[in-house]
């Protein structure tokens, strides 16, 4: 028997200017399944789901919904506020949240966009269930809806907190709880994984399982090939616009989708295991003693971590986000204040990012978004938006812009960023093209010693293959590299030796890493 549709999409395209973002792509979700849409970083996907959400409007074809009556109309969304009176959330990959305001308070905004767009309608035939059309929210009583929320869908968040104080993990949950807080038919799900333990990946699958027996339609937007297999009823890949394929989970391997999305096979990345000679001790590059750092609300985000890293090394530091890992890679950048203990960098102690800089450290954060690019810079200027770059540039403090025009061209080809334009705004490129301008600005200086903090985040197979080759070309050149990473798997992949952060704490972990139960306990605090 064939399954409602809940969203039909036929024949939609969106172009912008001569670039066809979406190509005649065809899509149809189902009432209580979990489709999971992959593709490579500019393959349409994040351009289709804005056009389900209202955020842009298709260049052609339509888009149509099924109400809980059971009628299908055509969805006209101009707006977000559009797609979420028609039972659409959404949790984007890059956040929609107010910086300065509370957690409680954006959550109660998410249902005061669905209160304005629906009060009428409700108000026509008498019914307002939830009592959105009259509803005003008072702060005591949006803090109890968040922590009510948070208690029901295990997602644990502070309702007081201010959103520009939260780590990226934690504003990807309150962006979760938004969707789930205007009650959502279909929810669309862009990377919502990206940030979780293990055990809390589990835990947010049983929430998943939770909203499809409930009839609601899923929309499951991941480059985690492991937890697409286990979570997903049917696979859509999308290849440079155009949708092509479409299978039932299990159907195709992790392999074989991950050539159907870049269209040739994906070798495998591997680390050398091959040791220095015990007699040969190399040069410690970073040495942290008794480093304690206060985070943003005056709190101790980082307690009394000590830790060395030797030249031809990447040491990885795995947990979930918000345990003290931005404090720590800001605090030895020198971008943060409230620190105590001792940052020794190549048997010196720098002080201020522009010192750390010239000790021959690179830098990629967190967050690209606010730290990483900025977004009405052009691509070059992000490029180059480096004291190191721009000295190396300058002569008598005057770029030379032809060596400026080349260095941007010649980074633009060597880490494939696309489009390969160089003087388009970064706002205009994929999440995935950002991070690897980020990559291309930091790595091509070949530093003594790489920060790499989720450096593969949002990014798609290959791109992410293409990130670890360079990391391990770090280490092979006897560079060395900290990477902090929420991706279990990648600290695996690439640590010579492995450390846990949980509650400001740094616990060596090198020794369990063939036990994933064991990690998972040390990255949640339950061994502490």
């Amino acid at each position: 028997m064939r399954e409602k549709n809940i969203l039909e999409l036929r024949n939609v395209t969106k172009t912008f200017g001569d670039f066809v973002a979406v190509d005649s792509v065809d899509f149809e979700l189902q009432a209580g399944e979990i489709h999971a849409i992959l593709g490579e970083n500019g393959a349409g996907k994040s351009t289709l789901m804005n056009l389900i959400y209202g955020l842009y409007q298709p260049s052609a074809g339509r888009i149509y919904v099924t109400d809980r009556e059971n009628w299908r109309y055509r969805l006209n969304a101009k707006s977000p506020r559009d797609a979420i009176a028609s039972g659409v959330g959404m949790v984007h990959q890059h956040f929609m949240l107010i910086e300065n305001l509370t957690v409680a308070e954006n959550i109660a905004l998410s249902l005061g966009q669905l209160d304005q767009n629906t009060a009428r309608k409700k108000s026509s035939d008498g019914s307002d269930e939830n009592g959105l059309g009259k509803f005003r929210f008072k702060k005591e009583e949006a803090v109890r809806m968040t922590e009510s929320l948070s208690e029901r869908f295990g997602l644990a968040v502070d309702p007081s907190a201010l959103v520009r104080s939260l780590s990226v993990g934690l504003k990807q949950r309150v962006e979760i709880l938004k969707a789930l807080a205007v009650d959502a038919r279909i929810l669309i799900l862009d990377e919502p994984t990206a940030v979780l333990s293990p055990q809390e990946v589990e835990g947010f699958f049983t929430v998943l399982r939770k909203l499809q027996a409930d009839g609601r339609a899923i929309i499951f937007i991941s480059h985690k090939m492991k937890e697409v297999l286990e979570i997903s009823d049917r696979i859509t890949v999308l290849r440079r616009g155009k949708k092509v394929y479409l299978g039932p989970t299990g159907e195709l391997t992790a392999r074989e989708l991950a050539r159907e999305m870049i269209g040739a096979d994906v070798e495998d990345v591997r680390r050398s295991t091959t040791s220095e000679p015990e007699n040969e001790l190399p040069e410690t590059v970073l040495q942290l003693t008794n480093l304690s750092v206060r985070g943003d609300r005056n709190e101790v985000a980082v307690s009394e971590v000590s830790m060395e890293i030797r030249r031809g090394e990447i040491v990885g530091i795995a947990g979930v986000d918000g345990n003290g890992q931005r404090e720590l890679a800001e605090a030895i950048m020198g971008l943060r204040h409230g620190v105590s203990g001792k940052i020794n960098i190549l048997n010196a102690t720098p002080k201020g990012i522009k010192a750390v800089r010239h000790r021959g450290v690179g830098y990629i954060p967190e967050d690209r978004q606010t730290t990483g690019v900025i977004a009405a810079f052009s691509v070059t200027e992000n490029l180059l938006l480096n004291v190191t770059h721009l000295e190396n540039l300058a002569r008598w403090n005057i770029l030379n812009q032809k060596r400026k025009q080349e260095t941007a061209a010649q980074l633009i080809a060597d880490y494939d960023i696309r489009p390969p334009v160089a003087d388009i705004s970064a706002a205009s490129l994929s999440g995935g093209n950002q991070q690897k301008i980020v990559l291309a600005r930091e790595i091509s200086l070949q530093p003594d010693l790489l920060i790499a903090v989720n450096p593969t985040r949002g990014l798609d197979v290959n791109a992410a293959r293409y990130v670890h080759e360079n990391l391990l070309a770090q280490r092979q050149e006897k560079k060395s590299v900290l990477l902090i990473s929420t991706e279990l798997d990648e600290v695996l992949l690439l640590s010579d030796r492995l450390y846990v952060m949980s509650r400001g704490k740094l616990i060596e972990a090198t020794a369990q890493r063939n036990d994933i139960e064991a990690l998972g306990l040390l990255m949640t605090g339950e061994w502490l």
